[in-house]
């Protein structure tokens, strides 16, 4: 009985003595080690050109339970030097975490808008990790205060859109062309399109026309237009229409701006007296984007009427027509096509040509424009594997005529397999064909462009019937569309 009450006098003072953990000066005794804090440099440079590049790691040792076997919750604290951590970068850590990373864009941004650093300044911080044993009688444990320098930078946007009267949009900020993101090089991004003889800057929020950049001291600098107070408002200038790739760096204020070879317009439109001078909009390949097409019945007051062709649909004296190389050309085959606008030239040549259905092809490549009548063929065959003859061509399902000479309907069953059109159905397979945009195609179900080829079928594209069942067809010779809807 006594040797069992020593223990229990001996449990309870070693107990009083890890709680109190004091000697007899007074001071703290760890049985497992002091709280120390440490840090993998003092002296932090956040580079704005390596966003994701690891500024500063904090490591702490483990401190003490005192023998309690309990949990330890530590608490990070970073400060700016002489304010008491008031306010600070707080972050809690427990399951026996002891370390804290910081990349370089997380560690500016918190320094910004927790610590209300200045952007693009230096600063003296202070940090330190407090230590509580989760039994809820240890006294919280506390680090040294570890000193630091930081120097911040200011954070470059991460949108950027273009603008100007050299772009489509002119100087619309609320329409202005968003740009892309080079991946892998932080503060950098593209873009590509047409521009026009004009003006053009950037700016980093749509609708807003600072912060913008701007020309610097040369077409391979940019100038940071902070505010509309800055007086300072000079635009990069484009002399002659083309397809152009802009590329910008917002860190080092570089800018590449290169001609490229590719289509001049992104947008064609057919306008003149048959159409009561309104802009109809020609139709671009879907492979080929110098191609552009105008296929329309083609109706006016007038046995012959003219028209050209607008690159913007607009009448200002500033937008460049597509027109002929002389006044008053008719149809034919691979004729010249001349740019042209009235700031330029009073001569406003246009086509004429007699009223009727014509087939217009515009080739932006070689700048040729072929305008034929076209005859629509007199019958329109299904040939496949999904269809019911199969690849049979002498036996090949037929349309129907539509509301239309050009327009021909068929419904039915089809089965899983490929499909194309014939258009003559000849024997050695190198007559006329309709043939889908691109090979293997499915079916939308809605309104789709069709690539007509005249001598055999090249290149060989089929649509994909994936499920069977019942379909119904449109298609138009004259618009080269065709719908397949599943019923």
């Amino acid at each position: 009985m006594k040797r069992l009450y020593y223990i229990i006098n001996l449990i309870l003072i070693s107990s009083l003595f890890c709680q109190s953990c004091k000697d007899d000066f007074g001071n703290v005794i760890y049985p497992d080690g002091p709280l120390e804090l440490s840090v993998s440099t003092s002296d932090i440079v956040l580079n704005v050109a390596a966003p994701e590049q690891e500024a500063v790691v904090f490591d702490w040792t483990s401190g003490s339970n005192f023998g309690t076997n309990a949990a330890i919750k530590y608490t990070l604290e970073i400060g700016e030097k002489g304010k008491d951590f008031k306010p600070s970068i707080n972050s809690t850590f427990e399951k026996g975490l002891r370390s804290q990373r910081y990349v370089t864009k997380d560690f500016n941004q918190l320094l910004i808008e927790k610590l209300g650093i200045t952007a693009g300044s230096g600063a003296q911080l202070e940090a330190r990790v407090t230590a509580e044993v989760q039994d809820g009688q240890s006294a919280a444990q506390l680090t040294q205060i570890i000193s630091l320098k930081v120097k911040t930078y200011k954070p470059v946007t991460e949108t950027l859109y273009i603008l100007g009267s050299a772009t489509s949009n002119g100087w619309d900020a609320n329409k202005a062309s968003k740009m892309n993101p080079i991946q892998g090089t932080p503060g950098a991004f593209i873009w590509q399109g047409v521009l026009s003889p004009g003006e053009f800057k950037f700016i980093s929020t749509l609708g807003n026309f600072t912060p913008s950049y701007n020309k610097g001291t040369s077409n391979e600098k940019l100038y940071y237009r902070e505010s509309e107070s800055d007086p300072y408002d000079v635009p990069f200038t484009v002399a002659k229409s083309g397809l152009y790739q802009v590329k910008v760096n917002l860190i080092d204020r570089s800018i590449v701006i290169t001609e490229i070879e590719g289509a001049m317009y992104d947008a064609l439109w057919f306008v003149g007296g048959f159409t009561g001078w309104s802009f109809q909009p020609m139709v671009k390949d879907p492979n080929d984007p110098f191609i552009f097409t105008y296929h329309a019945v083609l109706n006016s007051g007038n046995s012959t009427d003219e028209f050209k062709i607008a690159t913007k649909p607009d009448f200002d004296p500033s937008v460049v027509f597509l027109r002929p190389e002389t006044d008053q050309q008719g149809v034919g085959i691979d004729l010249p096509v001349v740019k042209w606008s009235e700031s330029e030239n009073k001569n406003d040549y246009k086509w004429r040509i007699n009223k009727g259905t014509y087939k217009i092809r515009l080739d932006l490549r070689a700048n040729k424009i072929t305008i034929v009548p076209f005859t629509p063929f007199p019958a329109i065959y299904l040939v496949g594997d999904a269809t019911p003859n199969g690849w049979d061509i002498a036996a090949a399902t037929p349309m129907v005529n539509g509301d239309t000479p050009h327009r021909f309907t068929w419904s039915g069953t089809l089965k899983a397999g490929e499909l194309k059109f014939s258009c003559d159905k000849q024997a050695d397979w190198n007559g006329a064909w309709f043939l889908a945009s691109q090979n293997g195609r499915t079916p939308s179900g809605q309104t789709e462009q069709m690539i007509f080829s005249k001598s055999g079928s090249n290149p060989d594209n089929k649509w994909k019937v994936t499920t069977a069942g019942t379909y119904s067809i449109i298609l138009d010779q004259l618009q080269e569309t065709v719908t397949i809807i599943k019923q």
